[in-house]
Formats: C-alpha cells, structure tokens, sequence
C-alpha cells in the first residue's frame, strides 16, 4: 500500500530525517514511536504529501505521491497534531465540508464514532479541546480514505472516547485500510500495531515487528525505552 525508500528531509543545517525505508501493507498499522524531536511528526507529514522530501521515493497505493500528490491524497485521511477545522463552522458543516460526497449516513455513523451526537449544531470555537480533537479524526474519517495517517490523534480525549476510536480503528483495519499513527497512548494503541518505527534523532533505531511477547523485552512500550535509549 505504501511504500517509502531513503526518504530525508533536512531544514538548515539540521537533518530531521535520514535514510528512512519503510513498507506498509494494506489492511495493517505502522507505529512510528520516538523522542521529542526525533522527526515523527516531519515523516508523516512526508507521508501525508503536506511536505516533500529533499530526497527519496514514496508510492502510496501504486501512486508516485511526490510527482503527482493530489492523485495521491485522494486516498489520504491525515490528522495533524493541530486541530484543521473551521472555527466559526458547526460540527455538521465542518464534517459535510470535508466529505468528498454528501452522505447522510456516512455522516451519521461518524458522529457517533467520535461521540458528539449532541453537538453537531455547536461550532467549533465553542467545543473543548478534547472535542475539538475528536473532530479532527472525525474530518479524516468521513474522506473513506484507504490510508489512514494520525499524528497524536487522542490527545485531549477522555479514556471512554480513547477506547472508542481505538476500538473503530481497529475495524478500518480489518475493512483493508491501511493505518500510519504516532500516539503518547502506546499501550492503549499497542494492539492496533503491527509493525513498530522508532526513530532516534531522525535514523531509525528499529523497523520490525510490534510484537515482543516472546522476546526479553516484554511490551511496546519497554521496546521503545529500549531503542530510544
């Protein structure tokens, strides 16, 4: 589904991602785990065709997404780390405005997916922080995207909202869509991975399984700390 070889990406003198390969099937779920300023949130940017690369390839469904990127995005669903919405749009407008089709249904099964049901005639400027983020999923998720990228996607949700996400997260997985995330929930989103990115100051520490049942290692979480060390 994606597939991204000796991607690099430097801003002056400072070099936030290097040589970086990566392989990600449909219907499975690349964590990307790091430090502060390790250059998660620069590589999935470069994923999500927001930022080119200096040097590189990516393919994203047989596409070539640096020649030709809006071929691309059409297959796209990204969640930044900031909130992308329309501020003085309710939440019904800012989700029919990013539809591609409006559909009434695909409407309704978001809105209950992020759990605001009984907000949809707020607008945004009026939602808490953690609705606000719930939102920004739910803009993504209304695309019907077969590659799903999210950048610290449950900041700001509370545990009940976390584990609902997760749990239709896990359904999109099963349904062929591919998933690409970074999250500070490691443990709640460990059973969403299948492979597991860590970078360390740009290079990758580690590209493999997410699976460390049967090694010393214990859990995700332990294997992070490990490679980031």
């Amino acid at each position: 589904m994606l597939i991204a070889s000796n991607i690099s990406k430097s801003y002056g003198r400072n070099a936030f991602l290097q040589g970086i390969d990566i392989e990600v099937e449909r219907g499975s779920a690349l964590a990307v785990a790091g430090g502060n300023g390790a250059g998660k949130t620069t590589l999935l940017k470069i994923l999500a065709t927001v930022t080119a690369p200096d040097s590189g390839s990516l393919t994203i469904d047989g596409v070539d997404a640096l020649a030709n990127p809006a071929a691309a995005r059409e297959r796209i669903g990204y969640v930044p780390q900031g909130v992308a919405l329309m501020q003085e749009l309710t939440v019904k407008d800012n989700l029919y405005y990013w539809m591609k089709n409006r559909d009434d249904t695909v409407y309704r099964q978001t809105l209950e997916i992020i759990g605001l049901e009984g907000a949809e005639k707020k607008k945004v400027s009026k939602l808490s922080g953690g609705q606000k983020q719930r939102l920004n999923i739910g803009a993504s998720l209304v695309l019907r995207p077969s590659l799903l990228i999210l950048d610290e996607p449950l900041v700001g949700v509370d545990i009940f909202n976390r584990e609902k996400i997760i749990s239709h997260l896990e359904e999109l997985k099963k349904s062929g869509v591919t998933i690409i995330f970074t999250s500070h929930y490691v443990e709640e989103m460990n059973p969403l991975a299948d492979t597991l990115l860590v970078l360390r100051n740009g290079a990758p520490a580690y590209y493999g399984s997410a699976d460390f049942s049967d090694t010393g290692i214990g859990n995700l979480s332990e294997a992070i700390r490990f490679y980031t060390a």
